[in-house]
């Protein structure tokens, strides 16, 4: 009974006999079987020997490396708690490649379900689902018209929060940098925009950026022609690139211009000046994605149209003054 709660990675064990039990299965070489374990559980989705999940990050998500790797952490360790096992794969821009990709994973026999994280188009969707019953979007909305669950970020929400927050310091003119036109972050913040602007307070958007590299480039191109913010919102690998491009133009933070991060990212704290962030539980994004697909295995009757939504808070720190 001790080395089967091992295997099910319960946590009653100590953890000297767990080392000493996991010791000797590699030893031995020893592979717990699937098959058998299903023919005793009285688990859905162990006796359907159905353990295995497709964790499948979307287009876009190399644009905040660490937001998504925290993410993938906390379905990691939902995963192990519920006695899953995700399959991870991030998927191509290319539309060949990326549907070999979806085609190679979902062959697999014996998935229970997908996690799709970042934006994925209807067609994408629509695919998964025709090979994979149960699907939960992860951070981005579902398409229109697709019945499947969502844990999604307060992406509007704080946006919002971030725009007031600087308008309320003072600042009059704020840049938006994100993300291609049409993606589902950059389209929270052209919303918050919309509601925000107004005769006394001008927001850009400023579109195209991939990394931090991009956003250091397109504020030094923006001020060299003239173009000048005294507030900056945006993500925070790409608030890291226009601190470093203010800090080359000789222009300082907070003193001449304000910056607010959106994901509150383990750099944030480190930065110079430290980074005021809109701070989102990255881990239980993940976490919650995988308790929902679970429920859908479990109870199929209440997992029916769920929508979590993440609620964002606002940490404040040297780049707006706090």
């Amino acid at each position: 009974m001790t080395v089967s709660r091992i295997i099910r990675g319960e946590p009653s064990v100590k953890e000297e006999t767990r080392t000493r039990v996991i010791r000797v299965m590699k030893d031995l070489g020893y592979v717990p079987s699937a098959a058998a374990q299903s023919l005793r559980s009285r688990d859905r989705l162990r006796a359907g020997g159905r353990r295995l999940f497709a964790l499948i990050f979307g287009q876009g998500t190399e644009c905040s490396v660490t937001f998504f790797h925290d993410i993938a952490h906390g379905v990691e360790q939902a995963a192990a708690e519920s006695g899953l096992y995700p399959i991870q794969i991030a998927l191509q821009d290319d539309a060949e490649l990326r549907w070999l990709r979806l085609q190679t994973v979902l062959s697999i026999g014996g998935l229970c379900g997908a996690l799709l994280v970042g934006q994925f188009s209807p067609e994408d969707v629509r695919f998964i689902r025709s090979n994979v019953r149960e699907v939960v979007m992860v951070d981005g909305p579902a398409p229109a018209g697709e019945p499947v669950e969502s844990v999604e970020a307060g992406n509007l929400e704080g946006s919002l929060m971030a725009l007031d927050y600087l308008s309320g310091i003072g600042c009059r003119r704020i840049g938006v940098i994100t993300v291609m036109s049409g993606h589902y972050f950059a389209h929270a913040m052209e919303q918050a925009a919309d509601f925000r602007r107004s005769g006394s307070l001008q927001i850009e958007m400023v579109y195209g950026c991939q990394s931090s590299s991009d956003a250091r480039e397109q504020v030094i191109r923006l001020w060299n022609a003239g173009q000048r913010f005294d507030g900056i919102f945006t993500n925070d690998d790409f608030a890291i690139g226009a601190l470093k491009a203010f800090r080359e133009l000789r222009v300082g933070v907070p003193e001449e211009v304000k910056i607010v991060g959106f994901d509150d990212i383990q750099y944030a704290s480190f930065t110079v000046p430290s980074l005021t962030s809109i701070r989102i539980d990255k881990f239980l994004l993940g976490a919650e994605a995988v308790r929902t697909l679970a429920l859908m295995m479990h109870a199929p009757e209440r997992a029916v149209g769920v929508r979590k939504v993440i609620k964002p808070t606002l940490v404040i720190r040297e780049s707006t003054g706090g």
